[in-house]
């Protein structure tokens, strides 16, 4: 059980072991219904030991891996007060600690872990407790298009977890990443207009894993870039222990930034093997807010979660790779290599509905196809 659980969606998903949707359980169910589960190792007086840590809404769980018995449970509305990376010499240190109580009663403690998943599990833990976590820093900002190539406004939220992008007039939130699902190097400096590699009169790129598209920003009039690059390091560093790499090496100008980005719609030129149209369910912000969770939501626009929709696709698949496609003008959207599908979820009561899973922390993506076919040929290839 050494992997990580992650879904997308508004508030609930399918998870590994459900195979169809319902109504949420209440609080005073006897299974919690865990967000995600990780195998971690504690550290005590008695020595370092092997532990599953069990994450839900409202109970965090220990449990021992040879017997799956509880080892410890606390509430997270009165014994939770916390969690943070602990910040070693070594970049490769993966220890953290969740401040805790028993029974409501007494001082909070410091338990400390150790898990490859780190990044994750802090991620989920600030999560649960969003009612008591501000805002880390706002900063108004220009975001490229890159089809029209315009600078358009918009305002950069820095959380505990990662960053957001909201509409100025709506305050819709438009784009969302978070810090544990930014690539290597995770910020790209863009050159200023003269070509020359200026930090706060050119621009910067956030990167992500799992095929989904960067984007390009400038800090706009009462902000710079250098300020919102310090912000994004240094958060990332001390809520989840992740360390931002910024490539400065040389900076990128826009037009080559925008024709990296043209290139990547085209997609890989692999032959196709099949080709399905499809409807894919998203969750809120385009499909890009990540949010663990065990049964699946459909909301009011037909996506994932309240604010999630459906949107028309083209699932592409090669010898090597599964393409998600625009159908209006075969844009390349999502492109993932065959070898990170780690399952595919058929729902028993909507046949149509299947959930594709990944083995490297990407979401699962969920979708509606009316092709028995497709469904096939997918779960020929995985297995």
């Amino acid at each position: 059980m050494d992997f990580v659980s992650r879904h997308a969606s508004d508030h609930q998903t399918p998870s590994e072991s459900t195979s169809s949707y319902s109504a949420p359980s209440s609080h005073a169910s006897e299974e919690p219904e865990y967000l995600a589960r990780y195998m971690v190792v504690k550290h005590s007086w008695r020595g370092r030991y092997k532990r599953i840590f069990c994450i839900s809404n409202f109970t965090l769980i220990t449990l021992d891996p040879a017997t799956l018995s509880v080892t410890n449970s606390y509430d997270v509305g009165s014994d939770y007060d916390g969690a943070a990376p602990i910040i070693g010499r070594d970049d490769n240190s993966n220890e953290f600690t969740v401040s805790v109580r028993t029974d409501g009663r007494g001082k909070f403690k410091a338990m400390k872990f150790s898990s490859k998943y780190r990044a994750s599990i802090l991620t989920e833990l600030h999560r649960i407790r969003w009612n008591k976590q501000g805002v880390v820093g706002e900063f108004p900002v220009l975001h490229l298009k890159r089809r029209t190539s315009e600078w358009v406004p918009f305002k950069l939220k820095i959380t505990y977890i990662g960053v957001e992008l909201i509409e100025l007039k709506t305050g819709e939130l438009r784009w969302c990443l978070d810090f544990r699902d930014m690539g290597s190097p995770a910020i790209i400096l863009l050159s200023d207009p003269y070509g020359k590699k200026n930090t706060d009169h050119g621009g910067f790129v956030l990167c992500s894993l799992y095929g989904r598209k960067s984007k390009a920003f400038q800090g706009a009039s009462g902000t710079t870039n250098t300020a919102i690059i310090s912000n994004l390091t240094k958060t990332a560093s001390s809520m989840v222990g992740v360390g931002l790499t910024v490539d400065s090496s040389h900076a990128l100008a826009v037009s080559e930034y925008i024709y990296r980005r043209a290139k990547e719609a085209v997609g890989e030129d692999e032959t196709p093997c099949g080709a399905w149209l499809v409807t894919r369910l998203r969750s809120a912000a385009r499909g890009t807010l990540n949010s663990p969770g065990v049964i699946l939501s459909i909301g009011p626009k037909g996506g994932l979660g309240e604010h999630g929709d459906a949107v028309s696709r083209q699932l592409i698949l090669t010898k090597g790779s599964l393409v998600e496609r625009r159908p209006e003008n075969y844009e390349a959207v999502v492109v993932r290599p065959l070898s990170a599908i780690s399952a595919l979820v058929r729902f028993a009561e909507e046949p149509q509905m299947f959930a594709i899973e990944f083995n490297d922390g990407c979401p699962i993506h969920v979708c509606l196809c009316g092709f028995a076919r497709c469904q096939f040929c997918l779960f020929t290839c995985v297995n």
